[in-house]
């Protein structure tokens, strides 16, 4: 049913009962998973710290491996990510020497360049994020408020140079820089998931039954 956040909060209400160890390890490996699945990325990053602690017996997980390094992926602690990813790829008996991804991390873009460039220059933030349409938009409209407004200005038309100019002008320059950082989170999310996906796939291949016997 995709209700991985009220799994992960079942889940923990489940560890006030008096379970075997063995199914305490399952219900906290099943709270990873689910953590993970909703977005939680720091109380998963968390549950991987606790499991060795809880359960020091347990056996090797590829899964919860890869896991670990998607998570730190998601917040962007790249070197750890990085450790995690080569330690997991030793484990598969890979080279972890030879088309390492990590040797070329996603270039990521600054939500307060795009605020600062904005704010000083309109449609300047759309266009850092990778939106040029978006930014000449901005421009234009921000442009014919401005210039509705000093026309206006000049005209004696006072209340329509403030009420409808200068009104107009100032909410979509204040839309302008909402959207640019908005548009910027969006950049980087991409960027993000592309890096993830051939992580992904590298880990996956590595753990095939076809990689592992050679073919």
């Amino acid at each position: 049913m995709g209700r991985y956040n009220t799994a992960v909060t079942f889940i923990n209400s489940q560890f006030s009962n008096s379970y075997p160890d063995s199914v305490r390890y399952q219900l906290r490996y099943q709270q990873i998973l689910c953590a993970y699945l909703a977005g939680q990325f720091e109380n998963t990053r968390s549950l991987l710290e606790r499991l060795p602690v809880e359960h020091p017996g347990a056996p090797y997980s590829p899964l919860l491996e890869c896991i670990r390094v998607f998570t730190l992926n998601e917040l962007h602690r790249w070197a750890e990510a990085a450790v995690a990813y080569r330690e997991a790829i030793g484990r598969l008996g890979a080279d972890t020497t030879s088309d390492d991804p990590y040797r070329r991390l996603p270039k990521l873009k600054r939500e307060s360049k795009a605020q600062w460039l904005s704010t000083f220059l309109p449609g300047a933030g759309q266009l850092y994020a990778g939106k040029p349409g978006e930014a000449i938009l901005s421009i234009l409209v921000q442009s014919a408020g401005l210039y509705f407004g000093v026309t206006s200005f000049l005209n004696a038309y006072y209340l329509s140079a403030w009420g409808v100019g200068a009104a107009l002008f100032g909410s979509f320059h204040a839309g302008g820089v909402r959207r640019s950082q908005a548009l910027v989170r969006q950049y980087n999310q991409r960027q993000i998931s592309a890096f993830n996906e051939r992580v992904k796939k590298r880990l996956l291949y590595q753990s095939s039954p076809d990689s592992a016997s050679g073919r």
